[in-house]
């Protein structure tokens, strides 16, 4: 005597539902990821916190409670290219990295022209900027 089957067939996942699945599962990976360098960020100012003027690349790896003055302009993410006002000049930069100083959040920029090189040695915080000059700019 010959038993039944139990099994059934395998059924396919239609492909547009098979790539939501992986997008999802992507954006949740991803989504982890940032919560565990957030904490660890956060575990490293507790032991060492980040210098004054130093750059950083994720705003979590700087001191919490920092100011952003400029209510109308949000932080932009690195890699944004905004407007800055230096000296009634205004100039187009991309930003690099974030620092701090005195409790406001600064941002570490990359002019897109490069003046011409100094004689003399450039001064590290040449390329920091605060909100106060985005706004004026905005």
């Amino acid at each position: 005597m010959k038993a039944a089957k139990t099994t059934r067939p395998a059924r396919r996942i239609p492909a547009a539902r098979l790539e939501r699945m992986r997008a999802q599962a992507a954006a949740a990976a991803q989504a982890r990821e940032a919560a565990y360098q957030a904490r660890q960020d956060a575990l490293a100012q507790l032991v060492s916190p980040t210098p004054e003027f130093t750059a950083a690349p994720r705003l979590t790896m700087l001191p919490g409670g920092l100011a952003w003055t400029a209510k109308q302009v949000p932080v932009p993410a690195i890699g944004d290219k905004v407007t800055v006002s230096r000296d009634g000049h205004r100039e187009a930069v991309t930003v690099a990295a974030y620092c701090h100083a005195a409790g406001f959040l600064g941002l570490v920029t990359e002019p897109e022209k490069p003046a011409k090189p100094a004689r003399r040695k450039a001064n590290p915080r040449a390329n920091v900027v605060f909100s106060y000059q985005l706004a004026q700019a905005a």
